[in-house]
């Protein structure tokens, strides 16, 4: 792209990412505490059923918790899900598939946005920040909407076009394009009423390149029992990011994209494995004077890198500016502390950077550094040992776009048996919905080929095929078939380029990458042959 600033976006795009940010649709599961929250799904997806109308396209709302069986029993809340259509009365199907949840904004990330995160804000650069403008309100749901209503106003297109805008992506999809799948595989083939049957599929929810493959995730809870003591809870989390070495050599065929500031960190695609949320609560006295009271990754979603972990002491002063002198002393870069008293309390902040779970390598992660300084800190005597209280870890395990997630699951349950065995009652599981296989197609695919060629007419520059880091609903059409039988071919891309942040302060879209992933859609669609 261009280095000037891009110019404004278009106004019609830009009132519908300005509508969409505001409402905010965050999406939070973390299910070993118990939270679950789907905030304005019901006025998200109203309003884009609304508006899609508007443009004289045909649009409903599909709730999974009101259409599939036992959905309520599922689900306490509505889970919407908006399915907009072009239908020409061609006999193919082409699927666009984007969503309309964002991740949450956690505390920390407040004082790092220059602008409020649900106010869509241009800033001089020419960029449009706010949570969910790359992520994929403006890389999927705008140019999605805008494409399909330039299309309509087209006399013909060779195909008719389902534009699928789901929620709970940024949570495994369970109320989206899963339920959309579990409804779809109650039908025998070939039913009409079955919503993902297509010649291909995009999803604008990428990079700007061609992404043949995209990783799976599963979101693994730990739960350290209660009376453990904390060198015990140390050990747990110590072992979990030591599987990290585990899962990097889980090698995709898949080329990994260029990075920002140059080469990626390896040639291919690997698993990745990232301590995220991490939480411990003492209970009762210290056998010192010093007590370790609580320690809290300061995240409200298992793919999000906190950018903080923190950690609060009770102690008195001698013993208070002892343990501040030996953090201060132990602390390695690129992290650093950050330090707070208040009477008897003393709060140690570890700062690392935050960043996406799929994307370990962008973010300083502040969870591994803060376990390792505690346990040196126990081993020094600095802290005592005679602490006890439970907690709670998730681990974001990525696997390669070829495995099937379970066969990842298989190899950490079998890695954390030997956890088990060190500490007693210690148990680790994947909630229903909360794991998903990656999802690969050869690069050599005609159909991927032709769109890489498309792209590249669209975009003026080449266009590379890579593998894609994240994880994507690409994975819930992993075993999908066309009307022909053959695997149903899925590429994902989109405006999501290296300023982007998306799930980190200051996310923005460029507005040349939202206009070029419209343009994109429409050409693909007119020259689908």
């Amino acid at each position: 792209m261009n280095s000037a600033p891009p110019e404004p976006m278009n106004e019609e795009a830009r009132q519908l990412l300005d509508r969409l940010v505001a409402i905010d649709t965050t999406n939070i599961e973390d299910p070993s505490h118990h939270r679950i929250e789907k905030r304005n799904y019901s006025r998200a997806a109203s309003f884009l059923e609304q508006v899609s109308r508007e443009r004289g396209l045909r649009a409903r709302i599909w709730d999974a918790r009101e259409e599939l069986p036992g959905g309520r029993e599922r689900f306490a809340e509505p889970r919407p899900n908006v399915i907009v259509e072009l239908d020409h009365g061609m006999p193919r199907w082409l699927l666009i598939l984007a969503h309309f949840d964002v991740v949450p904004v956690p505390e920390e990330q407040l004082g790092r946005w220059k602008s409020p995160p649900h106010t869509l804000t241009r800033r001089s650069d020419g960029r449009y920040y706010g949570r969910g403008a790359a992520d994929d309100l403006g890389s999927g749901v705008v140019p999605g909407l805008l494409a399909l209503t330039q299309l309509h106003q087209l006399p013909s297109v060779p195909a008719n076009v389902r534009l699928l805008i789901c929620g709970d992506e940024e949570t495994g999809g369970m109320g989206g394009i899963e339920a959309l799948r579990e409804h779809d595989h109650a039908l025998p083939p070939g039913h009409p009423d079955r919503l993902l049957t297509a010649e291909m599929a995009l999803i604008p929810d990428g990079s700007p390149y061609v992404a043949a493959g995209s990783s799976g995730v599963s979101f693994v809870d730990v739960r350290v029992p209660s009376g453990a003591r904390v060198s015990e809870f140390l050990r747990v989390s110590e072992s979990l990011t030591a599987f990290r070495e585990v899962a990097s050599g889980w090698t995709s065929k898949l080329p990994a994209p260029p990075e920002p500031s140059g080469p990626p960190p390896s040639p291919h695609i690997l698993g990745r494995a990232t301590p995220t949320l991490e939480h411990l609560d003492t209970a009762g006295p210290a056998s010192g004077t010093v007590r370790l009271q609580h320690i809290h990754s300061n995240s409200d979603a298992g793919n999000q890198i906190p950018a903080t972990v923190t950690l609060t002491f009770s102690a008195n002063g001698p013993e208070r500016d002892r343990v501040r002198s030996f953090f201060s002393g132990a602390v390695r870069s690129p992290y650093h502390l950050d330090f707070r008293e208040a009477g008897d309390a003393l709060t140690v902040e570890v700062v690392g950077s935050s960043g996406h779970g799929g994307y370990p390598h962008r973010a300083n992660n502040p969870v591994p550094e803060a376990t390792r300084l505690l346990i040196e800190a126990i081993h020094t005597g600095t802290l005592p040992d005679g602490e006890v209280g439970a907690g709670t870890m998730t681990l974001d395990l990525r696997s390669p776009p070829e495995m099937v997630a379970q066969q990842a699951l298989d190899i950490f349950q079998n890695y954390f048996r030997r956890i088990e065995d060190e500490v007693p009652g210690t148990r680790a599981e994947v909630p229903p919905g909360r794991e998903r296989s990656g999802y690969f197609i050869s690069p050599d695919h005609p159909r991927v080929r032709a769109l890489q060629k498309i792209y590249e007419e669209v975009s003026g520059h080449p266009i590379g095929i890579y593998g894609e880091y994240g994880g994507t609903d690409a994975s819930a059409l992993r075993e999908i078939t066309t009307p022909a039988g053959q695997p149903l071919p899925v590429v994902v891309l989109g405006g999501m380029d290296a300023q982007a942040h998306i799930h980190d302060a200051e996310e923005s879209i460029d507005p040349r990458y939202l206009d070029e992933v419209t343009r994109l859609l429409v050409r693909w669609v007119r020259s689908f042959a």
